[in-house]
């Protein structure tokens, strides 16, 4: 009987990790969608500055200025 109760507890054991691993990967996705979000968010906050940039050198350069870039 002891070693039914081994293998049933093993079982067990197998299928509480099969549960955890299936959580872990939802988090890993979760975090990954995450990191892209804020990837997206950085990269458009870039282009804002970029932008930005542009506008005052233009408008130190129609005034005869020399303006120092940001640099990332």
């Amino acid at each position: 009987m002891s070693t039914i109760s081994d293998v049933f507890a093993a079982l067990k054991k197998v299928m509480l990790l099969q549960e955890d691993v299936a959580r872990l990967q939802r988090n890993v996705e979760a975090m990954a969608s995450d990191v892209r979000r804020t990837r997206d968010y950085a990269d458009g906050i870039d282009r804002r500055v970029v932008r930005l940039e542009t506008l005052v050198e233009v408008a130190a350069a129609q005034r005869g200025r020399d303006v120092p870039r940001i640099e990332g």
